[in-house]
């Protein structure tokens, strides 16, 4: 079943036709011609839209730990069918090659086109002898950073793992860190101890904990945090010596953890002396909106590899 747009804390929901978010479409009318279903597949959701270029029609989420090839079908078929005329295709980004296949089977039964998006239809210049190897679901995210907020960037998606990767003035993508990510790094601490429990992950209010589940609370959230600015931090310091026109590096914060209610003050607001805020920017859409500006780069360039 797909469900609301990707809250970790949330109850699953079934997806509501125009769903209400901020920056997102309302009501129901016909679609544009340039409508597309999006798809990011990760390793624990597939998130999707109905997008037209960067903006979110309605939007759901399917937790692909349980789910099977017909839940996709089936939500997919609820974001179709939340205007009059079907969508002109379905483009997507994946990590997964099963939900690839159960996804290619979705849209075979939908009649409609898909692409599934390699780095070779991504419109973005790279530094990497082997651009092929990076996560489509990365360069998807970098070029749309820089097409909504520009370049240089830093791009933080908190996901399964977290990434945290590095734009230039003039648009190279050039690499960048992955780590565990909050809910990987909880689920191997209690694996793997005897007697650590399992947390809510949550922003705790005090560094020090003062009982096993808040001090494991605070290693695990406030670590991660640590460990994401100081990245962050460095990133700036090579992307603000290497450029020459003086713009400022702007950083956006995406991925499934960036929509958890604490996610505003975690990245955005100063946590003391000496520790900065760490994005301008929380876009928990990101990948969606990049993916629409795709399908609409790649329709107008079909001889591109683009949506036929």
């Amino acid at each position: 079943m797909v469900t609301q747009a990707p809250r970790p804390e949330a109850t699953p929901a079934q997806v509501a036709p125009g769903g209400g978010s901020a920056g997102r479409g309302r009501g129901r009318g016909p679609y544009h011609r340039h409508v597309f279903l999006a798809i990011d597949i990760g390793n624990s959701a597939a998130k999707a839209a109905a997008v037209e270029g960067s903006t979110i029609h309605s939007a759901g989420r399917l937790d692909t730990s349980a789910a099977t090839g017909d839940d996709l079908l089936d939500g997919l078929r609820v974001l179709a069918g939340a205007r009059d005329e079907p969508p002109a295709g379905i483009i997507a980004a994946s990590v997964v090659d099963r939900w690839t296949e159960r996804l290619e089977r979705a849209a075979a039964a939908m009649d409609l086109p898909l692409t599934v998006v390699a780095a070779s239809h991504i419109p973005i210049s790279t530094t990497l002898v082997r651009p092929d190897q990076v996560g489509p679901d990365r360069l998807v995210a970098a070029w749309a950073a820089t097409q909504l907020l520009g370049s240089p960037a830093i791009i933080i998606d908190l996901g399964t793992a977290t990434t945290v990767d590095a734009v230039d003035e003039d648009g190279f993508f050039l690499g960048g860190a992955i780590l565990p990510g909050l809910e990987l790094a909880a689920e191997s601490l209690a694996e793997g101890t005897a007697r650590l429990p399992r947390i809510e992950l949550r922003l705790p209010l005090e560094a020090i904990g003062t009982d096993t589940a808040s001090a494991i609370t605070s290693g695990i959230v406030l670590g991660h945090i640590g460990a994401v600015r100081e990245l962050a931090l460095r990133m700036h310091e090579r992307l603000d010596r290497g450029g020459a026109s003086g713009r400022a590096t702007r950083v956006v914060v995406t991925g499934g953890y960036s929509a958890a209610s604490w996610a505003e003050a975690a990245w955005r607001e100063p946590a003391g002396p000496g520790l900065p805020a760490i994005a301008d920017e929380r876009d928990p859409d990101l990948v969606l909106r990049g993916l629409g500006l795709l399908a609409e780069r790649l329709r107008e360039r079909p001889a591109a590899g683009g949506v036929r």
